[in-house]
């Protein structure tokens, strides 16, 4: 390296300005005194610009315990915590650019706030750098002594001409199983194992938002992270090694640690080696059924819907369920709260990507996914994934009654229809959420949305047996029929001539008690009853 090079990377050091940007003002300088200036000249020239002094002489600074309002100063300090660059709104609708870092002495500490062109220093500045600031000015806040950096200041990192002894600093880089909600300050150097771009949305009191999402993970674990407004702006993709500074744990929606990057934090790209598997590079975060185990969080599922439950409620908000498959398993997905209502929009058959989904194992251990506030669900027929059939075909397996276990799914049941159970085969649902209404002096209600129109359904409760045992099958609207082989029109046209809800029992007795019948479904416990029993989902 040439002297003059060594001379433009420490002008460009010192000022915290690029390499380019001095030798386009080197450039400059030359050209206005046409040619006759050297590059070594044009060097010191543009350092003298800035401020710079390119001599061995020691900068005199003054302690950071010394600071008074008002004063015109330069400082020395060892940066400690270092925050990312925010824009604002200045008065005359003009944009302005504002970054900040505290400083460490051996005196004390200060904030140091970097107006406009200066805040390009924290794009460099490493906790523990050394950061010199030259004519900064000091002005008090909220009762606290700052050092501002404006249009005459000039930054210097790690510069050569400071022999000021500071107290070294350690960074500190948090585990990611370490981490517990209520940190106020978490630094965490991961990798990106999915990433999910910005997304505005609008605040309670009206104004715009932003926050991008990703999965960090490292030798330890795997977390949530989610970067708001500014920082959502980073551009990140799965692979990537990154540093995230300053920011703060909290409890997400599903009692999970979350890792949130506020207006505080920063994150930029690390060289940091991290021993981990390498990512499918094909397709990072999609998993097949058979893949997935409890506890995992942030993959991606394309399957096929084979069984779609209506919301309901429960003790914290409402629900639905589905069951999709793709060739390799099905599993159970529940859908919870604001997405539950994804459910009413899907339908036996639908190919659908879960991106951003996690998983939990149910009450038999086995693993569930699970769609919350941040998981996306969309359908899309371009998905290769089998057909329900196909599926059904591959996944179904025929039992005797006998040999049925309470969270079987996907089972096949052949005998005989011995009893049609004494419960209302119609009952009345919202039209609305599809949810059992209540007559209440004349009006439907329901619990969801008030009065509506109520819609007729039906619901058979028949006793199976086989030359094992017996079960009691419960079937809904059309699969109801078709076990009971009449329609809901018929079952009304009985009601309305008899004036009797129980009349379409024995109606549906002469014409199935006795005949066969083969029912493919899932098997529950029944609490009330203390009987296992069969949910229909297909008749054959």
């Amino acid at each position: 390296m040439s002297d003059v090079d060594e001379l433009v990377e420490r002008v460009a050091s010192e000022s915290g300005k690029p390499v380019e940007e001095i030798r386009a003002k080197m450039s400059e300088r030359k050209e206005k005194t046409h040619g006759l200036l050297s590059d070594y000249g044009a060097a010191y020239a543009v350092a003298k610009e800035y401020g710079i002094d390119l001599s061995d002489g020691e900068t005199s600074v003054t302690p950071l315990s010394n600071l008074q309002p008002s004063n015109s100063v330069n400082i020395v300090g060892r940066a400690k915590t270092v925050f990312s660059e925010r824009e604002f709104t200045r008065k005359d609708g003009g944009k302005g650019k504002f970054a900040s870092v505290v400083l460490l002495d051996n005196t004390g500490e200060s904030r140091v706030v970097l107006w406009d062109k200066n805040t390009a220093v924290v794009k460099k500045l490493r906790v523990g750098d050394v950061l010199l600031l030259k004519n900064g000015y000091v002005k008090e806040n909220r009762g606290q002594i700052e050092v501002h950096a404006g249009a005459l200041s000039n930054l210097a990192i790690n510069p050569s001409n400071v022999t000021v002894e500071l107290p070294e600093i350690e960074e500190r880089i948090d585990s990611i199983s370490a981490l517990e909600p209520g940190l106020p300050s978490v630094n965490v150097i991961c990798r990106v194992n999915s990433y999910y771009p910005k997304t505005e949305f609008e605040r309670s009191d009206g104004s715009k938002g932003s926050r991008a999402s990703f999965i960090a993970e490292d030798e330890t674990g795997t977390i949530r992270a989610v970067l708001w407004d500014p920082l959502s702006d980073a551009e990140l993709k799965e692979g990537d090694i990154v540093k995230l500074e300053n920011a703060y744990t909290r409890e997400g929606l599903n009692g999970e640690v979350e890792l949130q990057g506020g207006s505080r934090s920063r994150i930029g790209k690390s060289d940091v080696k991290l021993k981990l598997k390498p990512l499918d590079k094909k397709k990072a975060g999609t998993v097949k059924v058979e893949d997935v185990k409890p506890e995992m969080r942030g993959f991606t599922l394309e399957a096929r819907v084979l069984r779609v439950y209506e919301p309901r409620e429960y003790s914290k908000g409402m629900m639905a369920s589905l069951i999709v498959g793709d060739g390799t398993g099905s599993i159970r997905t529940v859908l919870w709260n604001e997405k539950s209502s994804v459910a009413n929009e899907l339908k036996e058959g639908d190919c659908i990507r879960i991106k951003n989904a996690y998983s939990r194992s149910n009450m038999n251990d086995e693993a569930e996914v699970h769609v919350g506030k941040y998981t996306e669900v969309t359908v899309d027929s371009g998905i290769k994934v089998p057909t329900v059939g196909e599926i059904n075909d591959k996944l179904t397996e025929e039992k005797k009654i006998a040999d049925l276990d309470s969270g079987d799914r996907f089972v096949k049941i052949k005998g005989k229809i011995v009893d049609v159970e004494d419960r209302a085969l119609v009952y009345m649902t919202c039209s609305e959420c599809n949810k059992k209404v209540q007559n209440l002096g004349g009006e439907w209600m329901c619990e969801e949305c008030g009065v509506v129109d109520g819609k007729p359904n039906m619901i058979a409760s028949v006793v199976v047996e086989d030359d094992s045992g017996n079960i009691r099958a419960v079937a809904f609207r059309d699969k109801a029929e078709k076990m009971l082989g009449f329609d809901l029109e018929e079952a009304m046209n009985i009601i309305g001539e008899t004036q009797d809800e129980q009349a379409p029992l024995a109606h549906a007795r002469e014409k199935v008690v006795g005949g066969s019948i083969t029912l493919t479904g899932r098997v529950n416990y029944n609490d009330y009853s203390e009987q296992l029993e069969l949910v229909v989902d297909e008749i054959s």
